[in-house]
Formats: C-alpha cells, sequence, structure tokens
C-alpha cells in the first residue's frame, strides 16, 4: 500500500491550502457557464434544493409582455420605473398611460404592442423574456445569508439579478442569462 502525503499546512499563514475548508466547495461547482438560462436554473436548483427556487416565469410572447407591462405601469407607475431601465420605448409606455388615464386594460396592452414591436425593430431588447433569456424565480426560501449566496452565485456564473420584492404579480426574482 503506497504512503500518500498529507499537504502541509502553510506555515507562514496559518492557512490551509485552497482546496480544503470553503473553498473545497467553490471548487466542486463546475467552472463551466450553464448553456442557457434552463440549465442555469436547473444548476442553482441543484446547488441550493433547501431555498426551494421555483421558476415562475418564462418565455413570453410580445402579447403577454405586453399585458405584463401594461398591468405593471397602470397599478404602480413608480414600480414600473424602478423595475425597467430607463428606455425610449419605456418613457413611451410611461407616457402613454399618462395621457389615456381612462384606457382600457386592453387598449394599453394594445398600445404597448405597438410601442414593443417599434422598439424591437429599432434594436431594443425590451425584455429577455422575449428571446426566452430570462426567467422569473421564487425568491429563495431562507435568511438574508442564504440569499445573499444565491443571488453571488448567479453572478459568478454570468446572470443579472432583479429582485421585484413588490411586483403586481407577487415577489420573485428576474434573472437575464
Amino acid at each position: 500500500m503506497a504512503h500518500i502525503q498529507p499537504e502541509p499546512i502553510n506555515q507562514s499563514s496559518g492557512q490551509m491550502p485552497a482546496h480544503h475548508g470553503a473553498s473545497a466547495v467553490a471548487a466542486a461547482q463546475p467552472a463551466v457557464r450553464p448553456a442557457n438560462v434552463d440549465a442555469l436554473s436547473a444548476l442553482i436548483q441543484r446547488e441550493f434544493p433547501n431555498a426551494h427556487i421555483r421558476i415562475t416565469g418564462r418565455g413570453r410572447t410580445v402579447q403577454r409582455q405586453a399585458e405584463l407591462m401594461a398591468d405593471r405601469r397602470r397599478r404602480n407607475r413608480h414600480e414600473f420605473l424602478h423595475t425597467y431601465r430607463a428606455a425610449p420605448h419605456i418613457t413611451e409606455m410611461d407616457q402613454w398611460v399618462t395621457n389615456h388615464p381612462q384606457a382600457s386594460q386592453q387598449e394599453t396592452a394594445t398600445a404597448f404592442v405597438e410601442i414593443i414591436n417599434r422598439a424591437r425593430r429599432n434594436g431594443a431588447v425590451v425584455s429577455n423574456h422575449l428571446s426566452d433569456r430570462a426567467r422569473d424565480i421564487s425568491i429563495p426560501v431562507g435568511d438574508h445569508h442564504l440569499r445573499d449566496r444565491v443571488r453571488a452565485r448567479l453572478r459568478e456564473l454570468g446572470a443579472h439579478v432583479i429582485d421585484e420584492a413588490d411586483a403586481v404579480g407577487g415577489p420573485h426574482w428576474h434573472i437575464d442569462y
């Protein structure tokens, strides 16, 4: 039976070698970037099983995106402007609702479809849900330390996380990837 020499502790710092302790967890996690947002979601669910993360929103049609954006803007202007990045189409949507205070939800959504289509023709992204590069996930169950770890891991893997805790449709995290 061959004798394996233990690795020495760094005498000058008193620290364990890099692969021991907490960094061993990071080393065990895949270094490769997940292929798509669904693979990212599955990886996060496997790495944090006790967080009970569920996918609550997937890819959308322009019609559905317009309906959701119209609903959000009509219910809470501040949330709408806070959630979406400042862009000409967001300003146009906001002004449309301001200029049409008696419009129905359907009329607002119809106007937003036109605005979204025009913005996309001009090169705007509008929402990564439209290109199936975004997911809404339930806010991880657990304390703020666990949520911070999940958020950090998502970012480490290349995702952008938007906390939509006060969203009209219910609290969630929006993940762009």
